[in-house]
């Protein structure tokens, strides 16, 4: 529908999918002077100015949430229990399935994310879209060990029998693996986007925890360096936390195009 607009448009004429053109002097109800307003206006284009570049900004939010919860449950491991005895407690405790169930299901939410924001349209500088892409192999990785993660607590009679403990092994095996793929790329991107995620500084910081969560299975796990398990619960905190502010800054971002994009009736 065309609409002819003069110096005193009526309001009825600001709606989406409308079109304005020059109104010809001296249309009554318009006065004399004719202007041209050469602006087209329709759902589609409206649809694509106010977006937020697909549903990543939600699957990191919830995804950073669920996750920081999880870890907040996990069981704490009682130090002057032989490791044997203090691994079967850990396992037998009753927080270990909610606790991991919310770590798995947040973890998905890094993997949406991820890819949803490496296949977004969004501004983002060519390394940083490439270790999104390196970011979203290790959270499917890091997802499936999330899987054997949960369903270690059915080997903790073996674990104190000594027999073979197929689940927690697996686990702690992809530990090795994707904790530092998927924390790595996480920390490069959050280095490497800039100012297009946070600010640069929390993404310094946001790096700086991945990278300690990355390292935590093989210091720890691998390397029996106990003193360093703060890593896991400190690495993971902040690491879940850069992911969740990157998803709110980016949905608040979102809002506020919204609403400066809404014509005035």
């Amino acid at each position: 529908m065309t609409v002819i607009v003069g110096s005193n448009p009526t309001p009825s004429a600001f709606r989406p999918g409308f079109h304005f053109e020059e109104a010809p002097a001296g249309i009554a109800g318009y006065g004399d002077a004719g202007h041209s307003v050469d602006v087209t206006v329709t759902p589609e284009s409206r649809t694509a100015q106010t977006r937020t570049s697909g549903p990543w900004p939600w699957a990191f939010s919830l995804g950073g949430i669920l996750f920081l919860i999880g870890g907040a449950l996990h069981p704490n491991d009682d130090t002057s229990l032989p490791e044997a005895e203090q691994t079967a407690e850990s396992l037998g405790a009753a927080a270990w399935i909610p606790a991991h169930a919310l770590l798995l299901v947040g973890s998905v939410g890094f993997l949406i994310g991820l890819v949803a924001l490496a296949r977004s349209p969004m501004s983002l500088p060519t390394a940083a879209r490439r270790a999104t892409w390196v970011a979203a192999v290790g959270a499917a990785l890091f997802v499936v060990e999330g899987v054997f993660h949960l369903g270690a607590f059915a080997d903790r009679d073996a674990v104190l029998s000594g027999e073979a403990t197929p689940l927690l092994s697996t686990h702690m095996a992809m530990g090795l693996v994707a904790y530092p793929l998927f924390a790595f790329a996480v920390a490069a991107l959050a280095v490497l986007s800039g100012h297009t995620l946070t600010h640069p500084v929390v993404g310094v910081i946001g790096a700086i925890g991945a990278v300690a969560f990355g390292v935590a299975p093989t210091l720890v796990g691998a390397a029996g360096i106990e003193a360093l398990v703060f890593l896991f619960p400190v690495g993971g905190i902040i690491l879940g936390l850069w992911i969740t502010v990157a998803g709110v800054m980016a949905l608040i971002r979102g809002s506020a195009r919204q609403r400066a994009s809404i014509p005035i009736p």
